[in-house]
């Protein structure tokens, strides 16, 4: 079948479930246009190995909404039909998405992202899920949030086509999951979970080599999606199924991952749009660092000395704002890989410039190629990126200022 016989079904796809997503579907991507509570981290922050901030005695407030609670309905773009909002959800897919979940959705083309277009999961995941995970990433994670609200580029409609994409790659409609809670017992799952989960998804859902399984996700995630994604797995990746373990054991399981759920913190303080940049040089009045002027990679250990040596360099956070927000390099600006271009006009062209994410190279790569593009002739990639800056002990920070 030509590409061109295909194309119709995916739009057909996308024009179900865009018809189908008001207002179940996407009543949550528009949590961001209600009221939040005012929230700034201190200037100096310890942030965990968890990615998030540890305030300590100094700490201002941190919002913490609870993400259960009743949201506003997102308005859909009456102009936009269900084909248009296909197609444009496949050109925000292959800007912001496709570099780490693959041009197909079969996921791990950076820093072991999900495949989501596998269809055992795209049978469990509602539109809310979808367009919930979207706007609000994963905290602690390598998945940004990517809406208004979290400062990022998507606006509501946007969420909806990237959602109405996502839904192509899959052959029949989500099934629907019950809402009923999963009787279990936590104590039991305990040993269930260190022996088949832990070696994947680390010690409580946190610091494993895939998915978290707290914060973000326990907020969208029912007890009939757990209970599911456990039994069935996701044919074709890491995550087998233990169907096997009988419903008592993924019972119990599920009532684990429930003790690990928390309120989910709302950061709403933001790091300065383009023009508004402010210390953008570390060191502006030192030698210039000992680096490898043709180096495409420049790794931490030698950054960091060089940094501590009093040697000035810029050092960019590719990242999505919000992951800025909650844990960056001391001393970096926000630069968005997306909008390089825009923030490039307050960056001087006479330093070296470092560019760095937590994937650890997938958006770092991008914004140093448009730097690159734009004449910056010393631009070069942070090697390993912010989670092993993070772990050698160097100095991180929370906030919207370097």
């Amino acid at each position: 079948m030509s590409p061109e016989a295909k194309r119709p079904r995916g739009a057909a796809i996308a024009t179900v479930f865009v018809a189908l997503a008001s207002p179940l579907a996407l009543a949550a991507v528009a949590a961001f246009a209600a009221p939040l509570l005012s929230c700034v981290l201190p200037s100096c922050v310890k942030i965990s190995k968890t990615g998030t901030a540890d305030a300590g005695a100094d700490a201002k407030a941190v919002a913490i909404v609870d993400a259960a609670a009743p949201v506003a309905t997102a308005a859909v773009d009456a102009a936009l039909s269900p084909a248009a909002a296909f197609e444009r959800g496949k050109t925000l897919y292959g800007k912001y998405c496709d570099f780490c979940h693959g041009k197909q959705g079969e996921g791990y083309a950076a820093d072991e992202a999900p495949a989501i277009a596998n269809p055992e999961f795209l049978r469990v995941a509602s539109d809310e899920f979808l367009a919930k995970t979207i706007a609000n990433g994963r905290p602690g994670t390598t998945m940004s949030g990517w809406s208004h609200g979290k400062g990022g580029p998507l606006s509501d409609a946007d969420v909806t086509s990237l959602v109405a994409f996502i839904r192509g790659f899959q052959a029949r409609p989500p099934e629907e999951l019950s809402a009923e809670k999963v009787t279990g017992d936590a104590a039991r799952g305990a040993p269930i979970y260190k022996k088949f989960c832990e070696s994947c998804h680390g010690a409580e859902g946190r610091n494993g080599k895939y998915i978290a399984l707290g914060g973000e996700l326990l907020a969208v995630a029912n007890d009939d999606f757990l209970q599911k994604s456990i039994e069935r797995g996701r044919p074709g990746t890491p995550m087998l199924a233990f169907d096997k373990l009988g419903k008592t054991a993924t019972s119990d399981l599920v009532a684990l991952l429930r003790t690990w759920q928390k309120p989910v913190e709302q950061i709403t303080e933001l790091p300065p749009r383009p023009g508004a940049l402010k210390n953008v040089v570390i060191n502006p009045k030192g030698p210039q660092p000992n680096f490898d002027a043709k180096a495409d990679f420049v790794p931490v250990d030698l950054v960091k000395k060089e940094i501590d040596r009093g040697a000035t360099v810029i050092i960019a956070d590719a990242r999505a704002p919000s992951d800025y927000v909650r844990a960056h390099v001391v001393g970096a600006i926000s630069v968005p890989f997306y909008e390089v271009e825009a923030y490039a006009k307050q960056i001087p062209k006479d330093r070296y410039i470092l560019t760095y994410c937590a994937c650890p190279h997938a958006v770092s790569v991008k914004a140093r190629d448009t730097l690159r593009k734009l004449g910056y002739a010393r631009a070069a990639v942070l090697d390993e990126g912010i989670m092993v800056w993070r772990d050698r002990g160097y100095g991180v920070r929370g906030g919207a200022k370097p």
